[in-house]
């Protein structure tokens, strides 16, 4: 009997163990990969939310703000509290408004708020800065409003930021509300660009596929107002860019006397055949010191012709502006960005040209 019994415990224990290992082994098993799952959404979330994107720092100019009737603050006040914002942001420079000030003074521009954005951007790159910030606080019955507008140097492109409140609360909570508005959008203005970038090249190569497999010959010269530069800034970034997009690419060095003439009659640069030749001139000139930084502006011209013949197909010019601690490195810069400008305008056109042939 008490065998029996010993028996009985034995086999009751054995089945609560297998059914304990059971239960674990489940837990490890089918709940694990819930587990699992769980722990990817929360890394899903971690990256999403608790990994903030690397700002990019970025050089912003503040034009004297407008204040327009019944509202009772000083413009100036008024751009200071803009700056005060502005400088409690990472990686955000702000250009001195006496430097502001003096660079309008020396190209005539107005800095009103209600200047036109053309003329914004016109200075902006004066200054060397990729935003210019222009606005007017205004009343409209019992209402205080705020309106600014963050002009992007590069693109053109207007992002607004508006705040209002109550008269009778003041202006100091007009301010305020300023921040709430005006913070969000320069730190979306300050996220890495590189996709932006990636994104417009590949359009550009897109567009340019007729072209990809031709062989161009690049003949570009440059001077740099009051100081000589060595080495060719533009046309080295455009040899550079038509490679890079597909392009066989021939520059010339220390070419024989009448190798153009030739290749305009012939097609050919010495043994090599050539589909275009691409020339044209660049200038870079100073344009501002700016807290010790040197300010460089470049024009560069471009023209193609399709070999042999003498008849130019497309010609555009870009301009750029860079800065640096050395002028001749801003001039370089500056000429290397208005050259792939150039460059880029030439070949967009060209392949449409092209493409409307063989229609």
């Amino acid at each position: 009997m008490n065998g029996n019994r010993v028996a009985w415990y034995a086999a009751l224990v054995a089945m609560v163990a297998w059914l304990t290992l059971g239960a674990a082994s489940q837990a490890a098993a089918a709940p694990g990969e819930e587990t699992s799952g769980d722990s990817e959404t929360t890394m899903s979330q971690d990256t999403s939310t608790d990994k903030p994107q690397e700002l990019r720092a970025i050089r912003v100019a503040v034009f004297d703000l407008d204040v327009l009737k019944g509202v009772d603050l000083e413009p100036s006040a008024l751009t200071d509290q803009v700056n005060a914002v502005l400088s409690t942001m990472e990686k955000v420079t702000i250009v001195n408004r006496d430097q502001v000030k003096k660079v309008a003074e020396e190209h005539k521009m107005s800095l009103s708020g209600l200047v036109e954005a053309g003329s914004a951007v016109e200075l902006g790159k004066f200054l060397s800065a990729q935003y210019v910030i222009v606005g007017r606080a205004s009343r409209i019955d019992q209402t205080n409003y705020l309106v600014l507008k963050i002009i992007d140097v590069t693109t053109t492109v207007q992002t607004t930021v508006s705040t209002k409140a109550a008269a009778q609360n003041g202006l100091e909570t007009l301010l305020e509300r300023l921040t709430g508005t005006l913070t969000p959008e320069v730190r979306r203005l300050q996220k890495p660009q590189q996709a932006v970038v990636d994104e417009t090249f590949k359009k550009l190569k897109q567009a340019v596929e007729p072209l990809v497999g031709k062989t161009v010959l690049v003949d570009v010269s440059e001077t740099h107002v009051n100081r000589p530069l060595s080495d060719p800034a533009a046309q080295t970034a455009v040899a550079n860019r038509l490679r890079t997009l597909g392009l066989t690419v021939v520059v010339p060095k220390d070419p024989i006397d009448g190798w153009k003439r030739r290749l305009l009659e012939t097609g050919k640069y010495g043994e090599t055949e050539i589909d275009y030749l691409i020339e044209g001139e660049g200038t870079s000139a100073f344009a501002a010191e700016i807290h010790g930084l040197l300010s460089c502006r470049a024009r560069v011209e471009l023209r193609v012709i399709a070999v042999p013949g003498r008849t130019v197909s497309v010609s555009d010019r870009g301009v750029a502006a860079r800065v640096d601690l050395v002028e001749a490195l801003a001039a370089k810069a500056a000429l290397e960005d208005a050259g792939v400008n150039a460059l880029d305008t030439v070949l967009m056109q060209l392949a449409k040209d092209l493409a409307s042939k063989e229609k």
